[in-house]
């Protein structure tokens, strides 16, 4: 991981080839210092889901962005790849052969969703702070 940018308030890291999983959750917790160690857990995982996701299933470049909504009631974890059009699929919880990752970022996150761009999709999901 190379770090592009850490604002005061969060981090938009742009991932290399093949991006690691190992330092998100310290990362993570760098950003998220003053929530409790639950919306931590839980942002650690939907951030290392969704890395996950794009690298086995999405072209790269790749990047990850994690900070604090403006009134700072939220987290927000976006993250980015080159391929707009291979949408996200939640998964079925009776298949698990079909994936469950985002099945779990549906149960941790109080919203998720993609946003898709014409060179690029960002899949995200946002934790309350609180």
């Amino acid at each position: 991981m190379n770090m592009v940018e850490l604002p005061e308030d969060g981090l938009d890291l742009e991932l290399g080839g093949t991006p690691s999983l190992d330092g998100i959750g310290v990362w993570v917790r760098q950003v998220a210092y003053e929530v409790d160690e639950q919306r931590v857990a839980d942002l650690a995982s939907i951030a290392a889901e969704l890395v996950g996701n794009a690298r086995r299933h999405a072209e790269g470049p790749w990047r990850v962005r994690l900070w604090r909504t403006d009134d700072r009631q939220v987290m927000r974890v976006e993250v980015e790849d080159r391929s707009p059009s291979l949408l996200p699929v939640l998964g079925r919880a009776d298949n698990p052969s079909l994936g469950n990752g985002l099945l779990l970022v549906n149960r941790l996150s109080v919203h998720w969703g993609f946003d898709r761009h014409d060179d690029r999709k960002v899949v995200w999901a946002e934790v309350p702070t609180r």
